[in-house]
């Protein structure tokens, strides 16, 4: 199953096991493994805005030597956004299809 969202120019999506964010403005993409794939979220700030950084994890934490990517969200996003991480995270607790 294919989960998607759109933040200004960039897509999040989920597709089986990996992560990716895509850019419809260059050739950028980040895909990370949903085994090892991080959020963290900050917010909201005055403004009702959310800041969500995702990245690969190192010892629980989103390592700073890898590539990171950072949207900003208004609530309807910050929700959606929530729907996506629970996800992904759901198809790493399935684990692999067995073959």
């Amino acid at each position: 199953m294919v989960y998607e969202m759109r933040v200004d120019h960039l897509f999040l999506r989920m597709d089986g096991r990996v992560f990716e964010v895509l850019s419809d403005r260059s050739d950028y993409q980040h895909r990370v493994h949903v085994d090892v794939v991080g959020f963290e979220v900050k917010g909201p700030d005055r403004k009702g805005r959310y800041t969500a950084r995702i990245g690969m994890l190192k010892d629980g934490e989103l390592n700073l030597g890898t590539t990171r990517t950072s949207v900003d969200l208004d609530e309807a996003e910050f929700q959606r956004f929530t729907a996506l991480v629970a996800a992904t995270r759901a198809a790493r607790d399935a684990g692999p299809d067995p073959w």
